[in-house]
């Protein structure tokens, strides 16, 4: 077929197929970790810990922000990563970890689907400059 090249599984692609944007899963968990961290005492001294919704927001963008530079693999994993941070430090402040039902598998849902958009929206950027090469 032409203009279609075959390559096997696990093989890296090389040229203009490549995905630059795409960091290394310990390197995408360090920036998440580093980022969700360093956006408590921003929320704190906006007064914005008392308001979990906005809090969830700021972390919905820093997911959507570093799901642009990431693989969707690692999508769960920095979910999963901010998801600890915002419940320990936003919800319960003491540094306490709980499970509050359905209302955590919305915040879940809410953290790797702002990742997804991210991750998203880099691949069709990427198809368009491919398509435009």
């Amino acid at each position: 077929m032409a203009g279609v090249r075959w390559r096997a599984p696990g093989v890296a692609a090389r040229g203009p197929d490549r995905v630059p944007w795409a960091y290394s899963t310990a390197v995408v968990c360090a920036v998440v970790f580093t980022g969700a961290m360093g956006l408590l005492p921003m929320l704190g001294v906006g007064g914005q810990l008392h308001h979990p919704a906005t809090a969830l927001a700021a972390y919905c963008a820093l997911l959507a922000f570093v799901g642009f530079h990431a693989r969707p693999r690692v999508i769960p994993l920095a979910a999963v990563v901010c998801w600890l941070c915002y419940d320990g430090f936003v919800v319960h402040q003491h540094g306490e970890l709980d499970w509050d039902g359905l209302v955590d598998v919305y915040r879940l849902a809410a953290l790797a689907g702002a990742s997804l958009l991210g991750t998203t929206a880099a691949s069709v950027s990427h198809a368009i400059g491919v398509r435009r090469a």
